[in-house]
């Protein structure tokens, strides 16, 4: 669907089709995408970009006979939802901005542009504007999503001191899976952003040192929430392996333990049952008797020493 807009200094409303400087493409069809490719000249992987998650994130100028000084942004936006997984949730937006016109290109499930336009409208007055506030945005998603994974990493700590149930191990593997898709997007988009401060035409259209200074912040938030999580998770990750080693360890010792004091008695049992004669006891009515005593007391001891013994030295 293609809707267009005027962008002026005192709002952004829906333009006629001569009288426009903002033109949103939404998950357009073939015919759609032929139509604009052919009326502004544009290549066919800005509009292909909008599909996939893994998608890289890049700045280019395009060599467009139709517009004059038309740069192509393609950026990853970070939606809310209630998908397990943030590759469902990570839709591409490209973009190409010229000095009087904005060509925006998300796919259906985005809810960016909306976003865009409830905001305080009188602050988006021209197209590079737009592009610098959804960049804003986008970079609010990321910074909220991993505050909110937070919550999720301690709890993990937690139970990882106390239980090492495969729920547990399930949550982390997919915690895991989140934030290295949010790390990589996020240190992927930051060499876009970069590029974007360094191209005067932009900034210059933007004009608003304060917005481009609050966008570089949330882009070094998000950078560096990205990497603590991860390395934090990668610390949780370990004690659960830690925690695992040790109740093995526990393990193999009770088991060592209860073997060697089974193995006195069986040994004990095992020589008095010689068929050899001779053996003390074997004509004594109370021999069997003694010989079971004698073996489990003896068991019983080694089994109290064992339990004493600190293995650790």
């Amino acid at each position: 669907m293609i809707t267009h807009y005027k962008i002026t200094e005192q709002d952004v409303k829906e333009g006629a089709l001569d009288d426009f400087n903002w033109i949103l493409v939404e998950s357009p069809d073939q015919t759609e995408t032929d139509e604009l490719r052919k009326q502004y000249d544009l290549p066919q992987d800005i509009f292909e970009a909008i599909h996939y998650p893994e998608e890289v994130s890049r700045m280019e100028v395009l060599q467009s006979t139709v517009l004059e000084n038309a740069l192509s942004i393609i950026v990853l936006d970070l939606q809310k939802g209630t998908a397990d997984y943030v590759e469902e949730r990570l839709h591409p937006v490209s973009f190409v901005l010229t000095d009087t016109l904005l060509i925006t290109i998300v796919s259906g499930r985005s809810n960016l542009v909306d976003r865009i336009l409830k905001y305080e409208e009188k602050q988006i007055c021209n197209p590079a504007k737009v592009v610098a506030f959804c960049l804003l945005f986008i970079y609010s998603d990321y910074v909220n999503e991993l505050r909110s994974l937070k919550q999720i990493i301690d709890d993990l700590d937690q139970a990882a001191r106390k239980t090492t149930e495969n729920d547990e191990l399930f949550r982390l593997a997919d915690l895991e899976r989140n934030i290295v898709y949010i790390e990589k997007t996020v240190d992927d988009q930051h060499e876009t952003i970069q590029e974007l401060w360094e191209n005067d035409r932009f900034i210059q259209q933007v004009a608003d040192s304060e917005l481009i200074y609050d966008i570089q912040i949330k882009n070094r938030q998000a950078s560096k929430l990205s990497h603590i999580y991860r390395d934090l998770i990668d610390t949780v990750g370990g004690l659960f392996t830690d925690m695992m080693d040790n109740n093995l360890n526990h393990l193999m010792k009770y088991l060592d333990s209860a073997a060697l004091v089974i193995s006195i008695p069986a040994l004990i049992a095992g020589i008095w049952g010689m068929n050899t004669g001779g053996m003390p006891g074997e004509g004594s009515t109370f021999g069997f008797f003694a010989v079971i005593f004698f073996a489990l007391v003896l068991a019983v001891l080694v089994a109290i020493y064992l339990n004493r013994k600190d293995f650790t030295k």
